[in-house]
């Protein structure tokens, strides 16, 4: 089967599921996995699927977010490493800002055990588990709530947050490129993280290696306003060598 023909029938075959393995897709269409993955990374690119640990699902449309509820089991040790650092990096009487995401969700978990810390954050999720922790003072934006991924985004919440001053950023996204800088699937919700990058005195970008090169909807930042990338030791080591030849954000592997 020629390899475009192939691609439309496993577009198609995704679509009907919702939600696929590798394993399904070589079943499926008698091929090897190393052809499956080449046809998800293609069909990932041209906004059709978004690949997650072990298989893919379906995009209705590209401007789609992936339900929190399905993103938080996809790298899940990797993300808790990664909140494991990206906590250490916080000292008592500090100020945080956390934005709405997976990754940023693991952070404040491991802050559950902090006292005289500052969380500003837009995720509902993040600030329910923070009330837990009575020693934390928790900061919550106003705006409109985005129930795919419980934030809040708009214009009231780039006002709250342009009022501020924070020692740290954590900054999680959809994928992140060399080239192109960071991206997210929300046009709303990149807004919403430039602006907290503009406010903090240091900006983390945090990731699993499966963000590094992948394609999304919408650019929010270039690397100017970044100081680390928070990652883990999976990532490909061409992508190691790259950002820290060319780039100004130096790389932290967990």
């Amino acid at each position: 089967m020629l390899n475009n023909a192939r691609q439309a029938q496993m577009k198609q075959y995704i679509q009907s599921k919702g939600t696929v393995t590798v394993q399904d897709l070589m079943d499926q269409f008698h091929v090897s996995d190393m052809t499956v993955r080449r046809d998800l990374s293609h069909l990932e690119n041209i906004g059709l699927v978004k690949r997650v640990h072990g298989g893919a699902i379906y995009l209705p449309d590209r401007d789609k977010d992936i339900l929190l509820s399905v993103r938080e089991d996809s790298q899940k040790q990797e993300k808790e490493r990664i909140a494991e650092k990206a906590s250490s990096l916080v000292n008592d009487g500090d100020s945080v800002l956390l934005d709405a995401g997976t990754t940023t969700l693991e952070i404040a978990k491991k802050f559950l055990g902090r006292k005289n810390i500052t969380v500003v954050t837009n995720a509902i999720n993040i600030a329910s588990i923070l009330l837990q922790n009575p020693n934390i003072e928790i900061v919550m934006t106003g705006g409109d709530v985005r129930h795919s991924t419980q934030s809040l985004v708009g214009h009231a919440t780039v006002q709250f947050l342009q009022a501020l001053r924070v020692d740290h950023a954590f900054i999680g996204c959809s994928g992140l490129s060399m080239e192109r800088g960071l991206m997210n699937s929300n046009m709303a919700e990149g807004e919403i993280k430039r602006t907290m990058m503009q406010i903090a005195e240091k900006v983390y970008v945090v990731a699993d290696h499966t963000k590094f090169e992948a394609t999304s909807f919408s650019v929010f930042a270039s690397w100017e306003r970044v100081d680390a990338i928070i990652t883990t030791e999976e990532l490909d080591s061409q992508y190691k060598d790259q950002f820290e030849a060319k780039l100004r954000p130096h790389l932290i592997l967990v």
